[in-house]
């Protein structure tokens, strides 16, 4: 048994779509590649190929703020010089962000783009809907940095990188980091047991009805399908082994009641046993406020970082 365990730290990950508006299934991080590429947008074309669809607006022109900038004036804009120049090119227009190299605490990410460029985008949208960032950049060759004044990641609904030609084909790549936790009453259960009790099944109605609240608010924001995650942890008490199995074995009760109940949304599990504690203590100590489960609503599983293991999820359900 170990005696000292470092805190867990949250956070959601980045989920990528395309800008056509699908809705990928939250992915198990353990087969993630680390890349991610933008699904290229359908079009039909006119008899002489030209597309019928256009590139709808990200933020306006890019000398623009917003249609009124004087009611966002907490707005960040920031065009580099020669952005909106047009780049030949006869390759497909393609956008690829590698997801091992996007920081939101620092700031900055890396593209990978191609195809006849006339404008890229970037755009960040807090949880609120207001636009917190919009900035056009130039095409500085297939590889480039973006960077931007960071925003505190829990304030963060999304970003937009956009990618878009002279003719209105466009390519987006939307990263989520969007999450909430569900504040709830924790289920208890009998010493070393992963049953749900009778007497515990208000706590969890109460959740659901919450959890409900939380995908009613977001349904029209288009982020993904956003996935329930439960964590599972425990006290000091018992070998490292054991809480870990046991962490894990109550999470999957949570989650299979949820599922029971008829939770809509893909879930998943994992436990942790000892190895984020709530509240440090020495070794086979009885604490109460680290006998806990985390629900966590997200579009992507959420980081986790603990004492030298990564989380392994068990999906349960895909949802509906």
């Amino acid at each position: 048994m170990r005696r000292f365990a470092s805190t867990m730290i949250l956070a959601a990950g980045l989920a990528v779509q395309s800008c056509s508006g699908a809705q990928p299934a939250a992915v198990d991080p353990s087969t993630d590649s680390g890349r991610e590429e933008a699904e290229p947008e359908a079009m039909a074309e006119t008899g002489d190929g030209e597309p019928l669809t256009e590139s709808p607006p990200l933020g306006g022109e890019a000398s623009e703020v917003t249609e009124n900038p004087e009611a966002r004036s907490d707005v960040v804009q920031v065009n580099e010089e020669g952005a909106g120049e047009c780049r030949e090119s006869k390759a497909k227009l393609r956008l690829f962000i590698d997801r091992k190299l996007v920081s939101i605490e620092d700031g900055r990410l890396q593209a990978e783009m191609d195809g006849p460029i006339c404008q890229i985008m970037m755009k960040i949208t807090l949880k609120d809907g207001v636009t917190a960032v919009e900035k056009a950049f130039r095409y500085a060759g297939p590889q480039r940095e973006m960077r931007w004044e960071p925003v505190p990641r829990d304030e963060i609904e999304k970003i937009e990188i956009r990618v878009a030609a002279e003719d209105g084909a466009y390519e987006s790549v939307f990263l989520v980091p969007w999450s909430v936790r569900i504040e709830h009453k924790e289920v208890e259960f009998d010493t070393n047991q992963a049953l749900v009790r009778p007497s515990e099944v208000p706590s969890l109605e109460d959740s659901y009805a919450k959890i409900n609240v939380v995908l009613e608010k977001v349904k029209e924001k288009q982020l993904g399908k956003v996935a329930l995650f439960i964590v599972g942890h425990t006290d000091t008490r018992g070998s490292d082994e054991h809480n870990m199995t046991l962490s894990r074995n109550r999470a999957r009760a949570i989650a299979a009641w949820f599922l029971k109940r008829g939770l809509c949304i893909p879930i998943a599990y994992e436990g942790f046993g000892e190895t984020a504690l709530k509240r440090m203590t020495a070794d086979e100590v009885d604490a109460q406020e680290n006998r806990r489960a985390d629900y966590i609503l997200a579009v992507e599983p959420p980081v986790v970082t603990s004492r030298g293991r990564a989380p392994v999820w068990q999906w349960i359900s895909q949802g509906c």
